[in-house]
């Protein structure tokens, strides 16, 4: 699985999540690792193996009602729900509702305890692998840094 498409967008969405709710990289990063693991770095957008209306979509493999949901929303907005911009912004409103998570982000000091954060508080996730999501969170953060620092 190639990470090229996770690098080539993850400075972008970092800055708007952090422009969004006022975080650190580091805490954007740890978002990006969860949505790097659950759509193989931004591109399995449907879950592998489960048929249509089934099983999760989206960069958060969102399901059930919350598929629905993020569904609904990119119609309403007119975005396509394999876009950048209806993934990007079903996330910014979905996390604009939900306080828990976002203030238990911001309690985090490190990359690590961010990106635990946000599974426990958001993903939720049946079968966890968090080493798969530090992985992404590393790469979103080591190209957040080698970003800032070309243009310092």
């Amino acid at each position: 699985m190639s990470d090229r498409f996770f690098r080539a967008h993850a400075v972008d969405i970092m800055q708007k999540l952090i422009t969004e709710f006022d975080l650190k990289p580091y805490m954007a990063a740890g978002i990006m690792g969860n949505l790097g693991h659950e759509s193989g770095g931004l591109t399995e957008l449907r879950e592998i193996g489960q048929p249509e209306g089934r099983g999760g979509y989206g960069w958060a493999q969102w399901t059930g009602p919350r598929a629905r949901t993020f569904l609904s929303w990119c119609i309403q907005h007119s975005f396509d729900w394999h876009s950048i911009d209806g993934n990007l912004g079903y996330l910014i409103h979905e996390l604009g509702n939900d306080h828990n998570t976002v203030s238990a982000l911001l309690k985090t000091q490190n990359l690590e305890a961010a990106t635990i954060s946000f599974e426990r508080n958001y993903e939720r996730a049946g079968i966890i692998n968090m080493s798969s999501r530090l992985y992404w969170a590393s790469i979103a953060y080591s190209v957040w840094n080698y970003h800032s620092s070309a243009i310092a």
